[in-house]
């Protein structure tokens, strides 16, 4: 096996790398993409998770940082927007809460304050009115005080309510008159 031979060869002839043959072959056989074999293969082997092959392979390639593969694959595929992954990768990873990213990143980036995002983002989302983040890496926003109020969407405090106007509750957007 891993071998070959003509008509009227006296010896076989060993399969290149890329290739195989099973015992009594009249030719070897290229491999598949997503598999490779050594040289004098019977067999092709499938590639890992984490790395391809186009066809007649000696080897699989890793997957590039952004990207991966399960096993027998014959490319690497983006991590969805939301995810993340290291070179060589089977599968990709979730942010965490408080970061994002876009498709094929090798890293999740932090929201700024003002802006949180749950677990698996894609982006930030800005903090409604009446809340605000005041930290990166936020994964909720956190409401305004009592005596307090934010009226924008997106910031990073609440400001204090003005003389004569008060607010009794939380998460506010606006003060009312005494």
């Amino acid at each position: 096996a891993g071998t070959w031979s003509a008509d009227g060869a006296n010896a076989c002839d060993t399969c290149l790398a890329g290739t195989y043959a099973s015992a009594g072959s009249a030719s070897c056989s290229a491999c598949s993409s997503g598999t490779y074999s050594d040289d004098g293969s019977s067999a092709c082997t499938k590639c890992d998770g984490g790395t391809w092959s186009n066809t007649s392979a000696s080897e699989c390639v890793a997957c590039a940082a952004g990207k991966s593969s399960g096993s027998g694959a014959s490319a690497c595929t983006d991590c969805k927007g939301g995810e993340y992954s290291a070179a060589a990768a089977a599968t990709c990873s979730s942010c965490a809460g408080g970061t994002h990213s876009s498709a094929g990143s090798r890293n999740c980036s932090a929201c700024v304050g003002g802006t949180y995002s749950n677990a698996g983002a894609a982006s930030c989302v800005a903090c409604g009115s009446g809340t605000y983040s005041d930290d990166r890496v936020a994964s909720s926003c956190t409401s305004c005080g009592a005596g307090k109020f934010q009226g924008a969407i997106g910031q990073t405090s609440c400001s204090d309510c003005p003389s004569g106007r008060v607010q009794a509750d939380t998460g506010e957007d606006a003060c009312s008159a005494c």
